[in-house]
């Protein structure tokens, strides 16, 4: 069983812990030079970038919201982050333990982020160009990809390579 709560400052290390393990497990691609190195030297925890993310979950509560799954045992197997922007929402976020994937869980997350983003906002995200699964999920409710060219600002790797993305956008109701 599982259960679907707003994330807590304390909840902050799992959630980096879950973006790191994916992140080795799902990025690393030779046609695009990505390395299992590039992704195993970003530093996930250091303690800046915990604080920043500990002060958006406590403060930031109508521009920004993550919701997390946890066990019965109070472990973190999943999360969502959700921003409100003036102009539209966004799906910052979204992974899922692998050993958890396909049982549900994303599609309540999902549902949950456009509970919390209201039906009156279009909705964007970005996704690696090449995670063909998560393209198909967010393709099940009504994203679709748009030709936007996407330059990220985020995590740098340190060879300087660029992992590709693409943006899809669900259009309000």
């Amino acid at each position: 069983m599982f259960k679907i709560e707003d994330a807590k400052p304390e909840d902050v290390v799992g959630i980096r812990s879950i973006i790191r393990d994916s992140w080795l497990k799902i990025y690393p691609n030779e046609d695009y030079g990505i390395k299992v190195e590039d992704i195993a030297t970003i530093d996930w925890f250091n303690a800046e970038s915990l604080e920043i993310r500990r002060k958006e979950i406590m403060e930031k509560t109508d521009s920004v919201h993550v919701f997390v799954v946890k066990n019965d045992k109070k472990d973190i197997m999943a999360f969502c982050k959700v921003l409100r922007h003036d102009d539209c929402g966004e799906i910052d976020a979204i992974y899922i333990v692998p050993e958890f994937q396909r049982k549900g869980i994303g599609q309540k997350l999902i549902q949950k982020a456009f509970e919390w983003l209201g039906p009156e906002l279009d909705i964007k995200l970005v996704v690696v160009k090449y995670n063909y699964p998560a393209i198909e999920f967010y393709k099940k409710f009504g994203f679709k990809e748009t030709a936007k060219k996407v330059i990220y600002d985020g995590t740098q790797l340190p060879s300087g390579k660029e992992i590709p993305r693409i943006e899809m956008v669900r259009l309000k109701n």
